[in-house]
């Protein structure tokens, strides 16, 4: 699907590779998910296996964003809404997913999960469209 891209950063040694990639040390993970360019956007989110509602559900207009799952794994389901195409991934820990305007997308989690969320516009609440992405509606 041309509107989402899946990066899996490699578990590599120093230095990181331009692509990305993480390090394990005796003192924790460190993971470069970006090198570059001007973010405006972070927020940190949780997934929890027993919620009642997924997160995502929707679309935006102009915004470009990219999730980087710290822990955990998520069912991720994408449908471009230019061209009705529909992907389903599953994304664990390490693996960087960058979604583009017009693509509607949800998450369910598989177990407990965290992410960071990032993009260079700033949040704005109107470019958030609600779309049932698995339903079509």
């Amino acid at each position: 699907m041309q509107k989402v891209r899946l990066r899996r950063l490699p578990v590599t040694s120093p230095p990181i590779p331009d692509g990305g990639g993480r390090i394990q040390s005796p003192a924790g993970e460190l993971a470069q998910i970006v090198n570059g360019g001007t973010y405006r956007f972070l927020a940190y989110l949780e997934f929890r296996p027993d919620a009642a509602r997924p997160r995502g559900n929707h679309y935006h207009a102009h915004k470009t964003e990219t999730l980087y799952v710290i822990s955990g794994r998520l069912r991720a389901v994408f449908r471009d809404l230019d061209s009705g195409e529909r992907t389903e991934l599953t994304i664990e820990a390490g693996d960087a997913v960058t979604v583009e305007p017009r693509c509607a997308h949800v998450y369910f989690a598989l177990a407990h999960s965290q992410a960071v969320e990032l993009a260079d516009t700033p949040y704005d609440p109107g470019d958030t469209h609600p779309c049932d992405v698995v339903g079509g509606g």
